[in-house]
């Protein structure tokens, strides 16, 4: 019994000796999380139907977006809601203006030379961007297409 009480004593003691080293341990900083970032398909910018035009802001083949606003020649839309699709994002746009006023729904596809396809029912267009812009938190922003 006498053998036992100085194992336990020293048992004891170190256990104590491990609690205190672990207290005495820094803490690790945190690393820091990365916010929200748009993703270089981020659409904000200007476009034009014909690469020549892209100086020309009173071009009829233009197209400007910012965040979830598309502007086109005589038509403002908003979009209304997205889709994404395997090689595109189909996407509803309510528009004021003329000739397109009412709902419209184009499917979006961004190409690798940096153009912008857009289709409605059968016709494809083929913007060129003209200028890019920061990209804003709307709805668009982080979608792949």
């Amino acid at each position: 019994m006498k053998l036992n009480k100085p194992l336990l004593a020293l048992a004891t003691v170190a256990a104590l000796g491990l609690v205190a080293a672990c207290d005495q341990v820094a803490p690790v900083a945190p690393e820091p999380t990365p916010g929200p970032i748009a993703q270089s398909s981020a659409l904000n910018g200007t476009y034009n139907l014909l690469r020549s035009d892209c100086g020309d802001m009173t071009s009829d083949k233009s197209l400007v977006i910012d965040g979830n606003k598309f502007m086109f020649p005589g038509a403002s839309c908003t979009i209304a809601g997205s889709e994404r699709q395997v090689n595109r994002t189909r996407v509803t746009l309510a528009c004021e203006g003329s000739p397109a006023a009412g709902n419209r729904i184009v499917d979006l596809q961004t190409r690798p030379d940096g153009t912008l396809r857009l289709t409605e029912d059968t016709i494809t267009l083929t913007y060129f961007q003209c200028m890019s812009a920061q990209a804003s938190t709307d709805s668009l922003v982080g979608q792949s297409m």
